[in-house]
């Protein structure tokens, strides 16, 4: 039922990629509809910390950039749709860090006053962004299209234009450096990996 559902997707994703490459002004709107949310997540952590400012300008030239290519790429290709265009997203973001201004990391303030359950989440999830931006952005990268984005690692490897274990190494150093940082800023608060690093 899985695959079948994942198929009837791929139809879908053909369909309005089709009449996309015909130049169909609607299925241009359905197209950035579909991918705009994944294409600004993934911006903005690859950016965060440190160039947030710029995520709607990079997420508008990711789909400037996507409906320019759109007539040459093959659905039949090494990479499905949305891969290609997290491609597209990932390459921009990166670029953007390579900027001088972009280097400087912006501070997440971490809400101390309130211990009520939702502050306490809000403080991890500002603090795992901190941990996040603070990695090297070759670890950080690797992270975000793994862990937020679900793509397999050679998928990451292909968009990325790296060898295998190459990611596989990254992505371990960037698991274990969060775990770190975020085991130094709540020793008792992060599931699973208190007890055994305390």
């Amino acid at each position: 039922m899985m695959a079948a559902a994942a198929e009837a997707g791929e139809t879908v994703d053909e369909l309005m990629l089709r009449r996309a490459q015909h130049g169909d002004e609607r299925a241009w709107r359905d197209l950035i509809a579909r991918y705009q949310q994944p294409v600004h997540a993934l911006i903005w952590r690859i950016l965060v910390g440190r160039a947030r400012h710029r995520v709607e300008d990079l997420v508008q030239e990711t789909f400037v950039r996507v409906l320019r290519a759109l007539p040459a790429f093959e659905l039949a290709g090494p990479a499905s749709l949305s891969t290609w265009i997290l491609t597209i997203a990932t390459r921009l973001a990166l670029n953007e860090l390579r900027r001088p201004e972009a280097t400087a990391i912006e501070d997440e303030p971490l809400a101390t006053e309130r211990t009520d359950r939702a502050t306490e989440r809000q403080r991890l999830a500002t603090a795992l962004a901190a941990c996040i931006a603070a990695l090297p952005e070759a670890q950080r990268v690797v992270l975000v299209l793994r862990e937020y984005h679900d793509l397999d690692y050679q998928d990451i490897a292909t968009m990325l234009e790296l060898d295998l274990g190459t990611v596989k190494s990254r992505l371990a150093r960037a698991r274990a450096a969060l775990r770190a940082d975020l085991l130094a800023r709540f020793p008792d608060a992060v599931p699973g990996l208190g007890g055994r690093h305390a």
